[in-house]
C-alpha cells in the first residue's frame, strides 16, 4: 500500500515538474536558455487573451481584372509586331474589352488567329471604325472574369499571409470570407497604423521610361501626348523631412515590373547614412534590365511605386546582374517595411479596409 502511494506521489510530482518546464516559456521567454524554448512551444494567446486588431479588407476585384487585360494588351502588342501583323493601333477600351484597329479584312484574320492561338479565353467582337478602319474587339469570357476574381483574392490572401510571418506576429488569423473580403485577426500587435500601412500597400513596383521631349506646362494642363501620362517624384528634404512632390511625364507603357524580383534588403547609404532598399532581378528580371538599360543609355528611367515616382535616375550605362536601388530619404522603418512587401510580392488588386477595430483582452 505504502509502495502505492509513494509511486503516485512521485508520478503527481513529475507532472508538476514537467508542467513547470512547460509553461515556463510562456511567462518567462527572454530568462531562459534557447534549448528550453525550443523544447517547450509556448502557450499562443489569441486576440481574447491579449487583445489586438481586428480587419476586414475588401479585395477590389475589378481591378485585377483590369490588370490582366493590361497584360494581355502588352503580349498582344509584341506578338503582333513579331509576327509582322499591320495594325493602326492597339487599347484597352474601359475596363473589359481589348481593341485591336487594323487597316484591311487581311490584317482582321491574322489577328483573330494569333488570339485564339495565344489567349484563347478572349471572345472576339467586330465592329466597323470611323475612316473605314476595322476595330476587332475582344472581352474575357464570363468563366474567365470569374477565375480571374477569384484568384485575386486566392493571391492576395497569400501575400498578405506572407507580410503578416515577417512583420514577426505570433498565431495571426488570415481567412477568406465571402464578398471578396479577407478577415484578419493579429493579437498583441504593438503598432496599429504600422500593421494597416503594410497589410494596405498594394506594392506595385513598375520601371517607367522618363519622357524626356515632354512639355511639361503642357502636360500639367491635360495636354498629353498619346501614351503618356504625368507621375510625381516624391522628394524628402534631408534636413527638414519636409516631402515635396516634382511633376514628371512618364510613359505609360512599363518597361518593368515587381513581380520579377528575387530579393530585396535594406542597406545603408554610406555617403548620406540612411537607409535605402536594394533589389535584385531573378534571371528574366535580369535580361529584361539588362536590354532596357542597354537600349536606353543617357535617358532617364523612373522606378514608380503604387503610381509615385521615388526616383528617377539617368542611365548612364548599360547595367549588367539584375541589382538596382530604391532610394527616397527613408526612416529605417520605411525602409524595412518597404523591403517587406516587395519581397512578399505586390497585391494583385487594390485593397480597402471595410472595418478596423482594436480590440482588448476578454479574458484573464
Amino acid at each position: 500500500m505504502s509502495n502505492s502511494i509513494k509511486l503516485r506521489g512521485l508520478l503527481v510530482l513529475f507532472c508538476l515538474v514537467l508542467s513547470v518546464l512547460a509553461l515556463a516559456p510562456t511567462f518567462m521567454k527572454d530568462s531562459l536558455p534557447d534549448w528550453w524554448n525550443n523544447a517547450f512551444d509556448p502557450i499562443h494567446r489569441g486576440l481574447d487573451l491579449q487583445g489586438g486588431m481586428h480587419l476586414v479588407l475588401g479585395v477590389e476585384v475589378e481591378k485585377a481584372v483590369e490588370s490582366r487585360l493590361d497584360s494581355v494588351v502588352d503580349q498582344t502588342e509584341s506578338l503582333l509586331r513579331d509576327e509582322d501583323v499591320i495594325f493602326k493601333r492597339i487599347e484597352r477600351l474601359g475596363n473589359d474589352r481589348m481593341v485591336v484597329t487594323v487597316y484591311d479584312a487581311k490584317a482582321g484574320s491574322e489577328v483573330d488567329a494569333l488570339i485564339q492561338e495565344n489567349f484563347p479565353n478572349m471572345e472576339p467582337m467586330t465592329l466597323d471604325a470611323s475612316g473605314g478602319y476595322i476595330q476587332k474587339n475582344y472581352r474575357f469570357s464570363d468563366t474567365e472574369i470569374a477565375n480571374i476574381k477569384d484568384y485575386a483574392v486566392r493571391q492576395a490572401l497569400e501575400t498578405m499571409r506572407n507580410r503578416v510571418d515577417q512583420f514577426g506576429l505570433s498565431e495571426p488569423v488570415l481567412q477568406r470570407q465571402s464578398g471578396n473580403r479577407i478577415l484578419i485577426q493579429l493579437p498583441g500587435v504593438e503598432d496599429p497604423q504600422r500593421a494597416i500601412d503594410l497589410l494596405g500597400k498594394t506594392a506595385r513596383l513598375e520601371f517607367k521610361m522618363v519622357d524626356e521631349s515632354a512639355d511639361l506646362q503642357q502636360a500639367l494642363q491635360g495636354n498629353l501626348k498619346p501614351g503618356t501620362k504625368v507621375l510625381y517624384e516624391r522628394r524628402v528634404d534631408p534636413m527638414t523631412k519636409s516631402v515635396t512632390e516634382n511633376p514628371l511625364v512618364v510613359f505609360e507603357k512599363t518597361a518593368l515590373t515587381g513581380d520579377l524580383l528575387a530579393d530585396a534588403q535594406v542597406r545603408i547609404d554610406t555617403r548620406f547614412n540612411e537607409p535605402y532598399v536594394a533589389i535584385e532581378f531573378n534571371a528574366v528580371g535580369a535580361q529584361r534590365f539588362d536590354q532596357i538599360t542597354a537600349a536606353n543609355v543617357g535617358k532617364r528611367m523612373a522606378i514608380v511605386l503604387d503610381d509615385t515616382i521615388y526616383s528617377a535616375p539617368n542611365i548612364r550605362e548599360r547595367i549588367s546582374g539584375g541589382s538596382a536601388q530604391i532610394s527616397g530619404s527613408f526612416t529605417e522603418q520605411e525602409a524595412t517595411d518597404l523591403a517587406i512587401v516587395l519581397r512578399a510580392g505586390s497585391l494583385p488588386a487594390p485593397v480597402k479596409i471595410l472595418e478596423d477595430r482594436t480590440v482588448g483582452p476578454s479574458l484573464g
